[in-house]
């Protein structure tokens, strides 16, 4: 009997020190989108394995299981959730490593940007940055990770930009385990 005890707190404290590896995804953006501030808590990340590069999508609202699933092949989230219903999102489609696996800051050459509004279609808006020349209105404050299929991805975005008399800005941060499925398209890298 006292063995069996004996392993299962072996076990136990396996199970705790691997915990770090189950951890839930985090992120938050605090935006301005149309001169209206917005929060968003809610993330999904996709990888192009063939690129090592990522799709990262924030939201006001949840993402359920089959969304998930849907990016994490596609790349792609809708602007509407389940119940139809517009969502306020926000997206970075990048190359973390400027087609390499690990991930840097000063790498990273071209940025996808769009945002919507749950409240209004006329504030969406989608640019391309090319880094270094945009650096004042895109900027990495920090980013790392190991860009491949289970991998990581964390850093801070922040920019921002006037489109047409309105204000758009973000401060976006992020600690993500990539998809273990590869995404069937994503940005190019160039490779």
């Amino acid at each position: 009997m006292g063995s069996s005890i004996s392993r299962f707190l072996v076990l136990g404290f396996l199970f705790v020190l691997s915990a770090p590896a189950f951890a839930e995804n985090k992120c938050s953006v605090k935006a301005v989108l149309g001169d209206k501030p917005v929060t968003m808590k809610h993330c999904i990340a996709a990888v192009f394995e063939d690129q090592h590069s990522v799709t990262l999508y924030f939201s006001d609202t949840p993402f359920t299981a089959k969304e998930t699933d849907s990016f994490h092949v596609s790349s792609y989230a809708t602007d509407k959730n389940e119940a139809g219903k517009p969502r306020t999102m926000m997206h970075f489609a990048f190359c973390p490593g400027g087609g390499k696996p690990a991930a840097s800051g000063a790498a990273v050459k071209s940025v996808e940007t769009s945002v919507n509004s749950a409240d209004s279609f006329m504030v969406s808006r989608q640019w391309v940055f090319h880094l270094p020349e945009d650096k004042e209105n895109l900027k990495f404050v920090k980013l790392a990770g190991n860009i491949v299929p289970g991998g990581t991805i964390s850093g801070r975005i922040t920019g921002g930009k006037v489109s047409d008399g309105s204000k758009y800005s973000w401060d976006a941060t992020f600690d993500l385990t990539l998809p273990a499925k590869d995404a069937a398209a994503g940005p190019g890298c160039g490779n």
